[in-house]
């Protein structure tokens, strides 16, 4: 889910889409409104995210989102925003952690 180039490894279109959703509903009230009132109907209008994408957002699947691409910065803040307790969310990382990421 990643392409290169002469720099090196570059995320894919759909992970960017992932970290601008993280972004937006971090830093944008009326995104972030939105977003919480109806997860799946707010997604439903972001083109290009697959329904492996849509499911680990509207479920916040945070194992998931990271191989997807998340940016782990951006997904501690929205795990954070949603009051997640650090066990959980280490935890669900952890379970990633060996996964494949190609």
């Amino acid at each position: 889910m990643t392409a290169s180039n002469w720099v090196g490894t570059l995320p894919s279109q759909e992970a960017y889409t992932i970290n601008r959703i993280l972004y937006d509903v971090q830093h944008d009230r009326a995104e972030e409104a939105r977003y919480f009132a109806d997860p799946k109907a707010y997604l439903a209008d972001i083109p290009g995210l697959s329904d492996r994408a849509v499911a680990a957002l509207s479920t916040t699947d945070v194992g998931q989102l990271y191989l997807l691409g998340a940016n782990p910065y951006l997904l501690r803040a929205y795990c954070l925003q949603l009051r997640m307790p650090d066990p959980e969310y280490l935890a669900a990382l952890r379970a990633v952690g060996g996964a494949n990421h190609g």
